[in-house]
């Protein structure tokens, strides 16, 4: 098995354009994360999250061949396709990104710190639900800032905005969900 560490981006995207599935594995391992957490964020369902970055990257996979780099990081095209995702997602349930709920979660017994994991599953429920009160561009660019770590380039790429649009949206939501955070006390 190759050594990766040592390869850029550039050079990973590369090798998975010449179709070496390892090369892609390895976008993969440094990129899964940062997608579900973004996906995980707006559905508050770890299934549904994992099935869509599982999507996410079978998409991607299927037209790596076809990827042109245009000055932004490989991120920002894979949360592009990761925002896609979750609009068809939407789109298949016939519901907006605010209507959804998200499921109950079972698993947190199974885990070694059983009372750790719920007390963070009940935050990161508490942070969803502010979230989904907020509107749908609002919600998208504080994931993506916050959760995901995208630069304001970055999000800019996603959201089809200019890079002013998106830090004045940002400071927008950012207002929004701080009256939404004084209103509950």
């Amino acid at each position: 098995m190759p050594n990766w560490d040592g390869l850029d981006e550039l050079e990973l995207l590369a090798q998975a354009q010449d179709g070496d599935p390892e090369a892609f594995g390895e976008l993969y391992n440094r990129y899964a994360g940062l997608i579900f957490r973004f996906l995980y964020a707006h559905l508050d369902d770890r299934l549904d999250a994992e099935d869509l970055t599982h999507e996410v990257f079978m998409k991607t996979w299927r037209s790596i061949a076809k990827y042109q780099q245009q000055g932004l990081p490989f991120s920002a095209f894979l949360f592009r396709v990761a925002k896609n995702c979750l609009v068809d997602f939407y789109r298949r349930l016939g519901q907006h990104a605010h209507d959804l709920s998200g499921a109950e979660q079972t698993d947190a017994l199974a885990l070694s710190d059983p009372a750790g994991e719920i007390s963070n599953q009940m935050e990161h429920r508490e942070m969803v639900r502010l979230l989904h009160s907020l509107k749908e561009d609002y919600r998208l660019v504080l994931t993506l800032r916050f959760f995901s770590g995208l630069t304001p380039e970055e999000t800019a790429h996603v959201m089809h905005k200019s890079v002013g649009a998106v830090r004045v949206l940002q400071f927008r939501a950012l207002g929004a969900l701080r009256l939404l955070l004084e209103e509950e006390g």
